[in-house]
């Protein structure tokens, strides 16, 4: 598969919780090397999105390919070993061992190549120095990079974050995308799911907005935050779909 082409995609998800529509016929494709953006109000259906794509929730119909493979019914630990990198809005650090010992936990086999975002993470979130410290004496914002450079531990194709700044000050967002842009660059395809919009701004090369389950709108971050309907979901006043 060439890096241009399509690593993760989602093919008509659906996903209702009694009655309620989660998820409605939603497409995505994610190219090699793209930094994606999934953005929108609360109750916009980020969430189940997210939990769709690594495994957490099956959807009631439609299907999600990971580098071409049909990883639908698999497990998260399974999409992970297919090359999904995965760190959530509640941090799974273990606290009561060292960096260190929380980076070995997340490694597996692997090339020189699969290991380069991690050897480039660790050192650009200034972990590298603290292996010894027990993840517990970190702060917020480290234990956020901590979970970010054990998912890249396991050399995935496809890093998927949920909220990755949540709690951090400006500037250690603004690291962070920094971070982020340079793995990127150096060829790891991204997908963000986030509300902070200035992070968006600083990291995204394409943004999905996603309302009422549904895909809204994609495009550009220019394009999507230029547009009056998107702007005027964040505020509750659209209730129709649109593209």
């Amino acid at each position: 598969m060439s890096a241009s082409g399509p690593v993760l995609e989602a093919r008509g998800l659906n996903k209702r919780f009694g009655g309620v529509v989660a998820a409605s016929a939603i497409d995505f494709t994610l190219h090699g090397h793209e930094l994606r953006c999934v953005i929108g109000p609360n109750g916009a259906g980020k969430s189940t999105f997210f939990s769709l794509l690594c495994g957490i929730q099956k959807p009631d119909s439609g299907s999600i390919l990971l580098h071409g493979q049909d990883v639908t019914r698999l497990e998260p630990f399974r999409r992970v070993r297919s090359g999904l990198g995965l760190t959530f809005q509640t941090n799974r650090a273990y606290h009561k061992m060292t960096v260190g010992e929380n980076l070995e936990t997340a490694r597996r086999g692997g090339t020189e190549e699969d290991a380069a975002p991690y050897r480039a993470a660790i050192s650009a979130f200034g972990l590298a120095g603290k292996q010894d410290l027990p993840a517990a004496l970190l702060a917020h914002h480290e234990l956020q990079w901590l979970e970010i450079t054990m998912a890249l531990r396991q050399g995935p194709g496809v890093l998927l974050l949920d909220e990755p700044t949540a709690g951090m000050s400006p500037n250690e967002t603004m690291r962070t995308a920094e971070v982020l842009r340079e793995l990127n660059a150096a060829g790891l395809a991204i997908v963000v799911v986030e509300h902070d919009i200035a992070f968006v701004r600083a990291v995204a090369q394409t943004v999905t907005v996603l309302h009422q389950g549904a895909v809204f709108a994609e495009g550009t971050v220019e394009e999507i935050t230029a547009r009056e309907d998107v702007r005027a979901i964040y505020l509750g006043k659209v209730r129709e779909k649109a593209r």
